[in-house]
């Protein structure tokens, strides 16, 4: 084979190596952090009515809590465990005679204190999680597939405690883990707000809902 043709053969195959791993590799880099590159999307439904919001709770919580109306911002919503799946967050209040059972270990909830959390690789505090008859507490409802929190299946929730401020909003936690180093991993959306005069977030850390502070 002619030398020249033999260089020229081996000069292309270089190059086509090369551009198929550039590709690959702008492929990995497109893929969103804590998200399979083939996983679906968070899709936002439509706002929710109040009318909804009522009966996500008592479909959950049955009458043991009710919608605290008296916040200025009583829910949110966003993908909070990074599923691709709608989830809610609501405020809301214990009822009225209900403190016993919201205390009590035989429910279909899961009562935490988003401070006594330190990530997942870190123990939780063995300290006693107690609602109060002040109390506001945090409903977070998880959401199934394209339906999110509005499907009747959707049972896997929580109650927060300490967990109500003020700037109570959704913020990405992707936008967040781009912009500071200092957070830990985070999987999906996290509740920012002002809470006892500290700025924070309130994140899903793949097993429970911690509390970390945000400058």
């Amino acid at each position: 084979m002619n030398r020249n043709l033999l260089v020229l053969l081996c000069l292309t195959a270089s190059m086509t190596a090369a551009c198929h791993s550039s590709k690959v590799e702008l492929k990995n880099q497109s893929a969103p952090a804590g998200r399979a590159a083939n996983q679906p999307s968070y899709k936002a439904g439509p706002q929710p009515t109040e009318a909804e919001l009522r009966d996500a709770i008592k479909r959950n919580y049955e009458d043991v809590v009710m919608i605290d109306s008296g916040k200025s911002t009583s829910f949110v919503i966003g993908d909070f465990n990074g599923d691709a799946a709608e989830d809610v967050a609501v405020v809301v209040k214990p009822g009225k005679g209900k403190l016993a059972e919201l205390n009590s270990e035989y429910v279909n909830w899961i009562l935490e204190d988003p401070h006594q959390v330190q990530g997942r690789e870190q123990k939780t505090s063995k300290v006693p999680v107690t609602i109060t008859r002040n109390d506001s507490l945090l409903a977070v409802i998880h959401g199934i597939k394209g339906e999110g929190w509005r499907n009747a299946m959707a049972k896997q929730t929580y109650l927060l405690k300490n967990a109500v401020g003020e700037r109570f909003a959704t913020e990405s936690g992707q936008q967040l883990n781009d912009g500071s180093k200092r957070l830990p991993l985070l999987r999906g959306d996290v509740i920012r707000e002002k809470l006892d005069g500290a700025d924070g977030i309130i994140y899903w850390t793949g097993a429970k809902y911690a509390w970390h502070p945000v400058s």
